[in-house]
């Protein structure tokens, strides 16, 4: 008889403003085979479904349920990435211009003298390094052990493998935290930026970025009708949870307590170095699209926009 998975916990009224009514926008699905030696109850779940919902009050968007499983993100992000693969994600420099435009932003808004830095998700460290070569004191948070030993190695910087709790009951204070690619990861967002909000310092500041739920399913919907075979997802494996609109993400920082909110377009990922007019096609494309999102009245409304970029402050 085949062993069944933990089961799921239903999440209930959104996550952001507590509404109740939901609607369902999609199903994800469960694949997780390639773990059947590593982690067979984490394996369990291949084949297993939960709907992605939306909240009608907000927009967000969130799974209906989580798994039962105890530590189910943890154990999912227990990836074991090669050496290559891990200086590739160091020097490929695809997600420079958006690491180099947030310090830039949050120098215009923090002392040189005060330009403290922590990255929590901080992955292979380029976002540390870029701010460390602007003069900030940077340190991540990295709780993956490949990636954070990595990312110390190659930065020679502070990579922490602990609890945001446990720098907190150090008394580790920042001028700057950061979160890009990080918040769409996490279950409850405003709780999580209310806890990121005792790491900073009184009247420091936050740089969130993450995916616009609407854009990326519309995005993903158009491909699957124009590409044979694709089916369009954004949330399989449930690798990401919270799905927001700009309102929902200004709403959550809010909540949170943080003010001065401002919500524009991020800038874009580009395409890996290559020779060729492809990639030169595609990285001007990808700077136009954020360029006229950001002129336009609106633009985060825009299907233009299809990554927000947050700033804020915490109160004091």
């Amino acid at each position: 008889m085949t062993e069944t998975h933990a089961g799921f916990t239903p999440t209930g009224a959104c996550w952001i403003c507590g509404g109740t009514r939901m609607t369902p926008v999609t199903r994800a699905i469960f694949e997780f085979s390639l773990y059947a030696e590593q982690d067979p109850e984490l394996a369990r779940y291949t084949g297993a479904t939960v709907d992605l919902v939306r909240c009608r009050t907000c927009g967000f968007g969130q799974p209906a349920a989580l798994p039962s499983l105890p530590d189910y993100f943890g154990r999912m992000y227990d990836q074991r990435w090669s050496e290559e693969w891990m200086e590739t994600e160091f020097t490929d420099g695809t997600k420079d211009l958006i690491f180099r435009e947030v310090v830039a932003q949050l120098s215009e808004r923090v002392p040189q003298r005060k330009r403290t830095l922590l990255d929590l998700g901080a992955h292979v460290g380029r976002l540390i390094q870029v701010a460390a070569e602007a003069g900030w004191r940077a340190e991540g948070v990295e709780l993956n052990p490949r990636t954070s030993e990595y990312a110390a190695r190659a930065t020679g910087l502070p990579v922490h493998r602990a609890d945001l709790r446990d720098l907190i009951a150090e008394g580790r204070r920042y001028a700057a935290v950061t979160l890009i690619d990080v918040l769409e990861h996490i279950a409850e967002p405003v709780d999580a930026l209310q806890g990121i909000r005792a790491v900073l310092e009184p009247g420091g500041w936050i740089a969130v970025k993450v995916p616009h739920g609407p854009h990326q399913w519309m995005k993903e919907r158009i491909r699957g009708r124009v590409v044979r075979g694709y089916r369009p997802t954004v949330a399989d494996n449930l690798v990401h949870v919270s799905h927001f609109t700009a309102g929902s993400l200004r709403m959550a920082l809010e909540r949170a307590g943080f003010v001065d909110v401002s919500i524009t377009t991020a800038a874009p990922v580009l395409p890996p170095p290559g020779e060729g007019a492809a990639r030169a096609g595609q990285v001007a494309l990808r700077r136009g699209m954020t360029a006229a999102a950001r002129l336009i009245p609106g633009g985060t409304r825009t299907p233009l926009a299809m990554n927000l970029q947050a700033y804020a402050r915490a109160f004091v």
